[in-house]
């Protein structure tokens, strides 16, 4: 009798190891990503920002398009990183762009440019936009305009991507779900819109908790399930920066690292089944790098 017993608690023991150990596979094997806006640190800081992001097994970095950064930088950055096993996106956005903006016309046109004079261990892997029409104005006093426009920049965006043969990504808020859509581009809600007419969506999951009402995981799922659906991918993305007086529970800033990596670790369980989730995105390296 007392060998069963010795028997069954060793059992239970192997059982409780396996769990754990699956679960930390689960939250090891979550894929990272993030926002890289200081370009200046592809040439000041190089070395010092590549360790972190290997540290931080980030497989895909949006690295904002500087045209006043040398192209070299680019590429040795892009080659460097490629040899870690990162991913870099061509990113750039503003509130404002149109499909004829010439700003963002520039950005396709230096995006193009360069995947044709790089190596291939030099090119960009994607183009990543973060375009916030909410921003601007026209939000408020021309919605339909406003949108309109912005499914322009999103159309014109994934067509470049699609004649480079790369994916296009864009970051959205996850209210989104809410924002009803009624033009020749279609009708339905914003979402559902963005996630059919790119390769991926990042997001925007600003919430300092992943389980509950208002937490990271309630706001995202409408969207996951209609990824999935659409066989397409989505990054849960959260921030780390200092909002100060407007931080509240949009950020880890105040959380730090370990509570951060808690939560997110809740997020990955939630939606490890789901052929959609594509990991985890931290907005930005320069914050996160400071996160205590």
């Amino acid at each position: 009798m007392k060998k069963l017993i010795m028997m069954f608690a060793f059992i239970l023991f192997v059982a409780g190891v396996a769990g754990v150990n699956n679960k930390a596979s689960a939250s090891t094997n979550t894929e990272y990503s993030t926002w890289l806006w200081d370009t200046n640190q592809i040439v000041t800081n190089r070395a010092v920002t590549l360790q972190f992001l290997e540290e931080k097994q980030v497989s895909h970095v949006y690295l904002q398009i500087n045209r006043s950064i040398k192209v070299d930088q680019y590429k040795q950055f892009i080659k460097e990183a490629t040899t870690r096993g990162i991913k870099v996106y061509a990113l750039d956005g503003a509130p404002e762009w149109g499909p004829s903006s010439k700003p963002f016309l520039n950005f396709l046109n230096w995006v193009t440019t360069y995947q044709a004079d790089a190596a291939e261990d030099e090119n960009f892997s994607g183009i990543h936009l973060d375009v916030e029409p909410y921003l601007t104005s026209q939000w408020t006093t021309n919605y339909n305009g406003a949108v309109l426009k912005y499914q322009g920049v999103i159309l014109a965006a994934s067509d470049t991507a699609k004649s480079l043969g790369i994916p296009f990504a864009a970051d959205i808020p996850f209210w989104f779900d809410e924002m009803n859509v009624k033009n020749k581009y279609g009708k339905g809600n914003l979402a559902q819109w963005v996630i059919n007419n790119t390769s991926e969506v990042t997001i925007m999951a600003y919430r300092d908790k992943a389980v509950g009402p208002n937490g990271i995981i309630e706001l995202t799922n409408y969207e996951m399930s209609l990824a999935a659906s659409l066989n397409k991918d989505v990054t849960i993305a959260v921030e780390t920066m200092n909002l100060g007086s407007n931080d509240g529970f949009l950020t880890f800033y105040e959380e730090g690292q370990n509570v951060m990596n808690q939560e997110l670790t809740l997020v990955s369980e939630a939606y490890k089944e789901y052929s959609s989730f594509k990991g985890i995105a931290v907005h930005h390296v320069g914050s996160w790098m400071e996160l205590e």
